[in-house]
């Protein structure tokens, strides 16, 4: 009985996960297809400084929505770096900030590459599979340079 009801909690979580998914995703293309405005206020006042940072706001904003929305289709320590680096790329180039917060932004960032340089798991190779033909053709070349040598 407890069995039961667990899987039946862990199939409502999954669908939950699902549905937030889709809602984010539909959110993402919205704010992708919104773009279009700020663009064309960027183009219209491309000589101020302010509209430019504006519009890479608007950028990063969607961006920092498609790195979160791929973080809960893949959660993995990639992907939650990069929805964190987004956010501390965002938060240094958009905001106006003062210098021991752009230290401090910058240390954040260089604990992320030190995360995924150092801490991180090494991925585990596939090991190619040979075929029996092939075996037998590296022995015969094997054999081969044997009998030269000798």
């Amino acid at each position: 009985m407890g069995s039961k009801i667990r899987r039946m909690i862990d199939r409502a979580s999954e669908l939950l996960e699902l549905a937030v998914n889709i809602i984010i995703i539909i959110a993402v293309i919205v704010a992708v297809i919104s773009l279009w405005k700020p663009f064309m206020e960027f183009v219209q006042n491309r000589e101020s400084a302010h509209a430019f940072l504006d519009f890479l706001g608007y950028v990063l904003n969607v961006l920092i929505g498609i790195e979160f929305f791929k973080m809960l289709c893949k959660p993995d320590v990639d992907t939650v770096l990069e929805v964190v680096m987004f956010v501390i790329v965002r938060h240094m180039v958009v905001l106006e900030t003062s210098s021991v917060e752009n230290l401090l932004t910058i240390v954040g960032m260089a604990i992320i590459f030190a995360i995924k340089k150092f801490l991180k798991e090494p991925k585990k190779e596939k090991l190619k599979t040979v075929s029996e033909d092939e075996s037998e053709r590296v022995r015969g070349y094997n054999e081969q340079l044997q009998n030269r040598q000798n």
